[in-house]
């Protein structure tokens, strides 16, 4: 680690509930509705941002799922923009984190919600349906990768005019979907203007080789550690906690890019960065984030205020390590641990 190492552990404990995520199985019975259909809240924020935000979010595990299943990452995340508006839609949300409008249960858990139908002769009706419960975002781009090899009951090879090995390019793929996934007629020209407008085929290419290693160095100058990782109680403890001035300063661990910086019920205000070396850090409870999705940072530079945002008895940071961009509690790191092997 270049920074000097001045933390204490104090005895005060900061608490902090993130969310434990796991991958899971697909559901047993898959149903597909159009998220437009569903009676939905949605947050109104700038849709550039959200969306570039919710790329963030998914962007890598689609590619990996999408290399492993033979599948066109860029048109899946471009369904899940669509279909879910961006992950501001009720059902994409936590608890829910249906993406795809998947109906039925998944693991025995589905949330009942108004949704449109139609009636065969052109009239929608309003009615309820049970749609499958995930415990991430990973989980609901599994089961969709699930159903697009596994097709229908009926007909096994129903998506396979999407896979890799069959459709030329994505066009291809979406094209096949219309009509088939949705009844739009013009589902594919609104997934292939997402696909141009955020460059979404980055994401069907395997990731370019970076960097082994990162130097880090911790983001508080002269912290108390309130918190260490690990279980704590009955609980888990997903990162350490730097108890600190309100107000106060937040810097990039390392040179990166700002894949989010929004908001969260536990973590409060946060920002995330994924580093060259693939791990992401995580930066919570924030009085104020500063900088944006996308922004490239230079290790030490501003990026948020200390603060006491979401789930927080008092001013301080809780900072994470992950392996894994989803921020899946299986790929977290011990901070403590990765700044002193630097």
């Amino acid at each position: 680690m270049k920074q000097k190492k001045k933390w204490c552990v104090g005895l005060c404990v900061g608490i902090f509930l993130g969310f434990s995520i796991e991958s899971s199985a697909v559901a047993d019975t898959l149903e597909v509705t159009p998220l437009s259909t569903i009676e939905r809240k949605t947050t109104h924020k700038k849709s550039e941002d959200v969306t570039a935000n919710f790329i963030e979010q998914i962007g890598e595990t689609a590619r990996d799922i999408g290399q492993k299943e033979d599948l066109y990452a860029s048109v899946m995340i471009a369904q899940a923009i669509l279909e879910s508006g961006s992950g501001q839609s009720e059902l994409s949300q936590a608890p829910y984190f249906n993406i795809f409008g998947v109906k039925g249960q998944y693991e025995g858990k589905g949330v009942l919600l108004p949704t449109q139908e139609s009636d065969g002769q052109g009239r929608m009706y309003t009615t309820k349906a049970t749609f499958c419960q995930y415990d991430n975002y990973e989980a609901s781009l599994n089961a969709y990768a699930k159903l697009i090899k596994n097709g229908l009951s009926h007909d096994p090879s129903f998506y396979q005019g999407t896979w890799k090995s069959v459709a030329s390019d994505y066009t291809a793929a979406t094209h096949f979907l219309t009509g088939r996934y949705a009844t739009d007629p013009h589902y594919h020209e609104k997934l292939d203007k997402l696909i141009i407008n955020y460059e979404l085929t980055d994401y069907d290419n395997v990731p370019k080789n970076t960097k082994e290693t990162t130097d880090y160095i911790l983001p508080l100058d002269d912290p108390i550690v309130t918190s260490t990782y690990g279980k704590r109680g009955q609980s888990f403890h997903r990162g350490i906690d730097l108890a600190m001035d309100e107000g106060t300063k937040i810097q990039a661990a390392g040179e990166g890019r700002v894949t989010r910086a929004t908001y969260h019920p536990s973590w409060g205000n946060y920002v995330t960065i994924l580093h060259p070396d693939g791990l992401t850090t995580l930066y919570a409870h924030c009085k104020k984030n500063l900088a944006k999705v996308g922004q490239e940072v230079q290790q030490g530079e501003q990026i948020a205020l200390v603060g006491s945002t979401g789930n927080s008895t008092g001013p301080h940071l809780h900072f994470e390590v992950n392996r894994s961009q989803s921020l899946v509690q299986e790929q977290l790191l011990d901070p403590i641990e990765v700044l002193e092997n630097n």
